[in-house]
């Protein structure tokens, strides 16, 4: 099925509205959930606001609270850095940068040859980068006492697929779109339809999220 179909299918079938969003603070706001695993093929999507680039505390999206060897660091307007199993891969563009300050959607793929690719808003973030180690996430923000997030968070959800031909389709023009479609295995919609402190999954996996130190949430969404 075409991504354009798929839209107009997800426009017609799945009632959805986007009004909340998560705030982390960069000092010690975090979600926890159980590890996202994976050796092989993985997606990684989400919306993010971020405020602050290279700094230990702002920086660090999210990883692994057991170490420093999984994680995703801003570290400039041009560099995007992702640690899979403590093997870095550093994603470099020049172009379709990063910005702070506003919403922008975010892609992290790794197809079945082990090629790792990066995505903003829709286009390449850099070029492709070979990685074989096994990925662990469990937590957004605080991934060590100091390593942390500054900013908003959206519509996260981790795939054990290739997404790579519904990029189009998810990023939506910018506006986040239902991800039933394509069947997550975990996926927050971090504060629609949600209770705090807990972030319901959205997915098949059954793997909520617990919010640690905040407990609102935020009606600055991507539009």
């Amino acid at each position: 099925m075409s991504n354009y179909y798929r839209s107009i299918l997800n426009t017609l079938t799945v009632p959805f509205t986007n009004t909340k969003s998560i705030l982390l603070d960069g000092v010690d706001d975090e979600v926890t959930f159980s590890d996202l695993t994976s050796s092989g093929v993985f997606t990684l999507s989400f919306w993010m606001k971020p405020t602050v680039f290279n700094s230990n505390s702002g920086s660090f999206v999210m990883g692994s609270s057991a170490n420093s060897q999984n994680f995703i660091k801003l570290q400039s307007a041009t560099q995007l850095n992702f640690k899979i199993g403590n093997s870095a891969a550093t994603f470099t563009e020049s172009s379709n940068v990063l910005v702070l300050n506003q919403w922008q959607h975010i892609m992290l793929v790794r197809d079945a040859s082990n090629n790792v690719f990066a995505y903003r808003n829709g286009a390449a973030f850099g070029s492709s980068v070979a990685k074989t180690t096994t990925l662990i996430i469990n937590t957004f923000s605080e991934i060590a006492s100091f390593f942390t997030y500054s900013g908003g968070l959206d519509e996260f959800a981790f795939f054990t697929t290739d997404q790579t031909a519904n990029l189009t389709a998810i990023y939506n023009g910018g506006l986040p779109a239902s991800l039933a479609l394509y069947s997550p295995l975990t996926w927050y919609r971090c504060g629609d339809g949600d209770t705090a402190p807990t972030l319901t999954d959205n997915g098949s996996g059954g793997n909520n999220g617990t919010m640690t130190n905040f407990s609102t949430f935020s009606t600055d969404v991507p539009t």
